[in-house]
């Protein structure tokens, strides 16, 4: 019998506080250097960590990768990346 995974526990924030949180960190930096959010959610039947692919946008449910059932985002985190340019 294959042991049971435990499940990480992440620090989420309900989801009116988890934009409010992602609005500022992004007006603490200039347009140009290119700040994009992407959004996780911890899926609510397997326990997956999901990130969302589209930048700075948190939709209403997501599609986890691994087990393939979707959640619907109430809670939640994110990651701040930046967009390099490559010069010419």
């Amino acid at each position: 019998m294959k042991p049971q995974k435990k499940r990480r526990q992440f620090n989420d924030l309900p989801r009116e506080e988890l934009l409010k949180k992602a609005e500022e960190v992004i007006r603490d930096y200039p347009p140009e250097s290119k700040p994009e959010i992407h959004f996780k959610f911890t899926c609510e039947h397997c326990g997956e960590r999901c990130t969302f692919e589209d930048a700075n946008i948190l939709y209403e449910k997501g599609e986890c990768h691994a087990c393939g059932k979707e959640t619907e985002i109430k809670k939640g985190g994110f990651m701040l990346q930046f967009v390099l340019g490559l010069k010419p």
